[in-house]
């Protein structure tokens, strides 16, 4: 490790006396995989060679993202970042409006791409059909392939447009120079980015040469680049308002509370029809859970499926379905000691069927799952959640509005599986919790409400003082290795791998031409490039890759 990384005290050992654990030791190894990449990127800042300073900005920043390393606020990357948005930045005309009162009319949706399903997706198909007041354009940073119909017809009904950044001729500098330029059409910038992405901070680094900038905090448990350029950060949860302020380096006034907008389903079929329609008897309880699979990881041994047994067992008349992790091996056994009635299925955009069916809706463990648990509610189906950690860790349970008064939230085995009892063995109470569930979520997640809980983080956005994010990062301490709450539970709920290269396969048609033959030749050397077509597609510039897809799409349209 170089003299320039630091670290913290470990507030929570696993092994007290012992030293450092197996866990904490690969965690450190993250931190240093990031530092590496970290310092590669300040010498070819300090060199001059912006474009390929950026490229390598955002590898050490996908390697603080997955795994963890240890802390939630890049500040080296985002002081680097910053520095080559001003010095890159041409004269413009534009300067911010300075009127606090003015009113927000058309908004930019800034993503790094667009997934065809997702909870992000939604969210943003949602909002900008739901905010009719404004026209709302998306601008994509590094999308590849069409974009969903959803989105393009509700930008089409708002009056607004499609940009696509990534077919500009160079890499991230010249990306963030076209962002740049077309966000000053726009009265206010929303981001929808991924954590890693490096091109807003280069685009939006000088305050007056940018409209305000809102954060859509949508990876709250991650760490995530561009808090100092964010005039408002929207969080989606109390937790996450939490952590954006102590550890992000967030001011308090700059966060605002905004939850996840959901469309309250209506019911094609009643519950008893759903369950038939599953080939399920109508009077089974039927209990339901449905998240990626990853969120269902084992944890010490036990997984989710082994949880269950004895309950099912009580039951007979019960079964539990879980949509998302597919077959799994060490689920088998919980599985044929309640004949079956544990049933995981494999991951499914088609979800309706079984959330109409549903009984009882379980969440997802070791990681809670909102969206899941809101949609459960549209249909009217009572809530169970449970998180056994401590406070400081928070940021992995439900404490989404909404959610909090009509989750039962268990903080201990004996009462989850108490809370499970009670909903299978009575009618009335699952009814009325279900009802509950339905109304709070639709209060505050649906418009009306949502709408109203939107426009204060409009209106502040306008009314701060743009953020300087030059003089923000100046006072800010530069990164630390921490194993404390909610670190080291990061590593226990996804795990932690050896980072494999095969990831900077992504990166190298972003590199200026020289870093990317170097690139191409260790990826080559290491046989991560197979076969001469992706040999030669990755010594293409990203750019082009792009526009040759797009005009590969219109022929065959044509």
């Amino acid at each position: 490790m170089s003299e320039a990384v630091r670290t913290e005290e470990i507030t929570r050992p696993a092994n007290p006396g012992q030293g450092p654990s197996a866990l904490e030791a690969r965690a450190r190894r993250a931190f240093e995989t990031y530092e590496t990449y970290c310092s590669k990127a300040e010498a070819l800042h300090a060199a001059g060679d912006f474009d390929a300073a950026a490229v390598y900005a955002g590898i050490a920043a996908l390697t603080a993202v997955r795994p963890h390393a240890g802390f939630f606020q890049a500040v080296r990357l985002e002081r680097l970042l910053v520095d080559i948005g001003r010095r890159t930045s041409a004269p413009t005309d534009y300067r911010r409006p300075d009127d606090p009162t003015r009113p927000i009319k058309t908004v930019l949706h800034v993503c790094t791409t667009v997934a065809p399903v997702g909870g992000l997706r939604n969210m943003l198909g949602h909002w900008i059909r739901s905010d009719t007041s404004r026209s709302h354009s998306i601008a994509l940073i590094n999308h590849s392939g069409p974009i969903t119909e959803v989105l393009t017809a509700a930008v089409a009904a708002s009056g607004g447009r499609l940009h696509k950044v990534n077919r500009i001729v160079g890499g991230y500098v010249q990306w963030a120079a076209e962002l740049r330029r077309i966000a000053q059409s726009y009265d206010a910038v929303v981001l929808h980015v991924y954590s890693q992405d490096v091109v807003p901070l280069i685009a939006f680094a000088e305050p007056e040469k940018r409209p305000p900038v809102l954060f859509l905090n949508h990876g709250d448990h991650l760490m995530w680049l561009g808090g100092s350029i964010s005039d408002v950060v929207i969080n989606l949860r109390d937790a996450a308002q939490t952590l954006s302020i102590t550890r992000r380096g967030i001011e308090p006034q700059r966060n605002v509370m905004v939850p996840t907008i959901v469309v309250p389903p209506e019911r094609s079929r009643t519950r008893e029809e759903a369950k038939r329609a599953l080939g399920i008897d109508p009077n089974t309880i039927f209990l339901f859970s449905a998240a990626r699979g990853m969120k269902y990881r084992s944890v010490d041994g036990v997984s989710f499926a082994d949880t269950h047994v004895e309950l099912l067992k009580r039951h007979p008349n019960a079964l539990f379905w879980i949509l998302g992790p597919g077959e799994q091996e060490d689920w088998r056994a919980a599985s044929a000691a309640v004949g079956g009635r544990i049933k995981p299925l494999a991951e499914s955009p088609e979800t309706r069927l079984y959330f109409e069916a549903a009984d009882i809706y379980v969440d997802s463990y070791p990681f809670v799952s909102s969206t899941s648990l809101m949609e459960a509610a549209g249909f009217g189906a009572p809530l169970v959640s449970r998180f056994y950690g401590p406070k400081d860790a928070e940021i992995f349970a439900i404490n989404h509005p909404g959610l909090v008064a009509s989750v039962l939230n268990a903080s201990s085995e004996a009462e989850y599986l108490g809370f499970l009892d009670r909903l299978i063995e009575d009618p009335a109470y699952r009814e009325r919790l279900g009802a509950n569930a339905q109304k709070v979520v639709r209060e505050l997640h649906t418009p009306p409400g949502w709408l109203d809980l939107l426009e204060v983080a409009y209106v502040r956005a306008v009314a701060l003082p743009p953020v300087d994010a030059q003089a923000l990062l100046a006072r800010a301490e530069p990164e630390v290795f921490s194993f404390g709450e909610p670190d080291c539970r990061l590593y226990e709920v996804f795990g932690i791998e050896d980072e494999p290269i095969e990831f900077l396969k992504a990166y190298v048609r972003l590199l200026p031409l020289r870093e990317r033959l170097e690139m191409w030749r260790h990826l080559k050397a290491n046989g991560v490039l197979k076969g001469v077509s992706e040999q030669v597609r990755h010594l293409m510039p990203e750019w082009l890759i792009q526009v040759l897809k797009d005009r590969a799409v219109g022929s065959r349209v044509n």
